[in-house]
């Protein structure tokens, strides 16, 4: 790690153990709890996130709430080393963890994001990847890093985002069986609004159910110097779900999952490109339509220490159809043509946990097997009802995945816990179209393995030190082994997959009846380093030469900050994240990097009124990329208001308001302007207020 990084993560150490060098009491029984106590559920055995080895966070419904987001990406301001970035249409958002997200189409295999357990994926030019609706999520589980996401596939270098779904116990209270909850905001620039209902019930005590339907509009929003941002990109979202817990017999833990969700948007004569600000492109008329659906067993078996079995089916679908694209003045391409893209996945995962222990010890192995069938479609439009002429820019082709993995957990003495996982994973893809002809129908298999070794230890009752270490192999996909595009030829023949080490080593402290009784602060400190080799990008033009190729090495490190502290009057959290990015043969920093940024929070809690508000600061160091291209700091300020009345016309309503970027300012994300130039970046939304009015009625 750079010298730096360093000096940053010591720095950071020395200042907060003398902050906090006064003895902290013990954890106060039935203790406060900060968004660092929170339960983790996606690392294997559930723990507690500051007693978690890697770096992960917990979004629940209260945080979410509070966003009042447009989008998936809007959810995660407040998680260090993560950002959403793109154009500010509903479907122009990207994701960047640990500055693991550039336009690659390489980055969307980097990142793993599930719905429900459910992986989800797309990639397609000039479009975002992340679709979605917030108000249908219950939680938010972000796991960075790759020594974290073995459980979940292969590749995730930069980490895993998990959305969980609300369901029918997220409102029913024991003395009644129905819920209804409806919900409506409105936000001022862009004229933005959005409604929900939801209804949950319980038939008995083995089934409950739940059936949500949300409407939102949105239309161009003005950034800090009144510039109308993405003029033509008014567009409308629908989405459905349902969802469902039935235990299966009245003596047994068994139980089905399920849930079911769309997401729907319809845009007429909208921007061609969405996530970059190039109005040569023209418009279109797009439709989208994302599908989830997943049912899982579940046997949780608590009396029996062999068997905490868990296998689940699911099924995803994005598909795209453009229409009567205007294209740039003068140029014939493909790119135009009325097309319908899309990605399916069908995926089986199955894993069970065997719990042992003795006096001073425990041991949890979980291990399990996933299969899947990823197709990739894309082709042109036929109004005959024809099959349409393939698209060499956007591969189609099919991709059969297999993997195997375990991972054991060791505790003792409550103290020392060690984490060992492996995974091996094997791919076959093929093209189906749109390929070099010579590759069509060949089958082209890749494998590789992943390892990852973590540790925790607590010091005391305050203190803990962690690390890990993990070796990850991502497979190529689809579109980096078949796409060509003149006079390029395709990769299959000479790409090998992508290599990464990664190290993490932090520390964490845990203090009670800091301030006042019953307080608590949480802090943890992550510095990370990433070391990336064969790393697949697009290669130069020239004929004969392959479209995808493993360059150089890639060297990625940064420290992360995380604190939350809870009274009951007071609360407050800190986000903080400093990353580099170098490609070590140029020596250039690399595009994905995002500027160092802090984000800072601070509330107040008024229990005779039900109200809590507080105020949110966002600040960004200045980025230079490049000796010609920087991108200035910026400090951001945003209010936020909860008021839960008991009396009154608005008695059991829940009323949220927030003013986002008070003093208007004029600003861009560096990884806007990083990848595409000032010229190519959508500023970023200027002041915006915004009201939601929800309320939830038990029968």
């Amino acid at each position: 790690m750079s010298a730096k990084l360093w000096r940053l993560g010591a720095v950071s150490a020395l200042a907060l153990t003398n902050a906090l060098a006064t003895p902290a009491a013990a954890q106060a029984e039935g203790g406060v709890f900060t968004m660092l106590g929170r339960i983790i559920l996606g690392a294997g055995r559930a723990r507690v996130a500051i007693d978690t080895p890697q770096a992960v966070t917990v979004l629940e419904s209260e945080d979410l709430e509070r966003e009042q987001a447009d989008t998936q990406g809007d959810l995660l301001r407040s998680v260090p080393g993560v950002q959403a970035w793109g154009g500010s249409a509903l479907t122009g958002q990207l994701l960047n963890v640990r500055g693991i997200g550039t336009f690659s189409q390489s980055d969307e295999n980097r990142i793993i994001v599930t719905i429900d357990g459910v992986q989800k994926y797309n990639e397609q030019y000039n479009m975002g990847s992340q679709f979605g609706e917030p108000d249908l999520y219950r939680r938010v589980e972000v796991l960075r890093g790759p020594a974290s996401s073995l459980l979940y596939g292969s590749g995730a270098i930069g980490g895993v985002v998990a959305f969980e779904t609300r369901d029918a116990s997220d409102f029913l209270t024991d003395g009644s069986d129905t819920a209804v909850r409806l919900r409506a905001s409105g936000a001022s620039n862009g004229g933005g609004w959005s409604g929900s209902a939801i209804l949950a019930h319980r038939f008995n005590e083995r089934v409950e159910m739940l059936a949500a339907v949300t409407t939102r509009s949105e239309g161009p929003v003005e950034a800090g110097d009144g510039t109308i941002v993405n003029e033509d990109s008014s567009m409308d979202a629908q989405s459905v779900l349902v969802s469902g817990t039935i235990q299966l017999s009245d003596n047994s833990e068994q139980r089905l999952r399920f849930s079911m969700t769309r997401w729907y948007t319809e845009g007429i004569q909208v921007p061609y490109s969405v996530t970059r600000n190039l109005p040569i492109f023209g418009l279109a008329d797009r439709t989208i339509n994302d599908r989830t659906y997943q049912v899982t067993w579940e046997n949780p078996a608590s009396d029996n220490p062999w068997v905490d079995a868990r296998v689940q089916f699911s099924y995803s679908e994005t598909a795209t159809e453009q229409r009567n694209a205007t294209g740039i003045p003068g140029m014939s391409s493909a790119l135009f043509d009325d097309a319908d893209y899309g990605y399916e996945t069908l995926r089986l995962d199955a894993r069970n946990t065997v719990e042992a222990s003795g006096g001073n010890w425990q041991n949890f192995l979980t291990f399990g097997a996933s299969v899947a069938r990823q197709t990739r479609v894309a082709q042109t439009y036929d109004s005959t009802g024809g099959a349409g002429l393939p698209l060499t820019f956007h591969t189609a082709g099919q991709s059969d995945t297999a993997a195997i993995y375990l991972q054991n957990e060791f505790i003792l003495n409550e103290r020392l816990t060690l984490l060992a996982a492996l995974r091996y994973d094997r791919s076959v893809s093929t093209a189906t179209g749109g390929a070099d002809p010579s590759v069509l129908g060949i089958p082209v298999t890749h494998s590789g393995s992943s390892l990852s070794l973590a540790a925790h230890y607590r010091i005391n009752e305050s203190w803990a030190v962690f690390g890990s270490v993990a070796d990850t192999t991502r497979l190529p996909s689809i579109d980096e082994l078949f796409s060509y595009q003149a006079p390029r030829g395709s990769s299959y023949l000479t790409l090998r997959p992508e290599q990464a080490r990664s190290y993490e080593i932090g520390f964490s402290w845990q203090g009670r009846d800091i301030v006042t009784g019953g307080d608590g602060l949480d802090i943890k400190v992550t510095a990370f380093r990433n070391e990336i080799t064969d790393r697949i990008e697009t290669g130069p033009s020239g004929a004969g030469l392959p479209q995808y190729v493993n360059t150089a090495q890639s060297l990625i490190e940064g420290v992360e900050i995380e604190a939350g502290y809870q009274s009951e009057l007071w609360f407050g959290r800190i986000a903080a994240s400093y990353i580099e990015g170098l490609n070590v043969v140029s020596g250039a920093t690399l595009t994905s990097t995002p500027a160092p940024q802090l984000m800072v929070e601070l509330g107040r809690r008024l229990p005779q009124h039900n109200l809590e508000f507080g105020w949110r600061g966002t600040f960004t160091r200045t980025m230079e990329y490049s000796p010609t291209l920087s991108v200035p700091g910026v400090g951001i300020h945003d209010l936020f208001l909860t008021w839960r009345p008991d009396t009154g016309v608005l008695r059991d309503v829940t009323v949220q308001l927030s003013v986002n970027n008070i003093t208007d300012e004029l600003y861009y994300n560096a990884l806007d302007v990083a990848a595409n130039g000032y010229a190519g970046a959508y500023p970023q939304r200027g002041r915006d207020v915004r009201l939601t009015l929800g309320r939830t009625i038990n029968f």
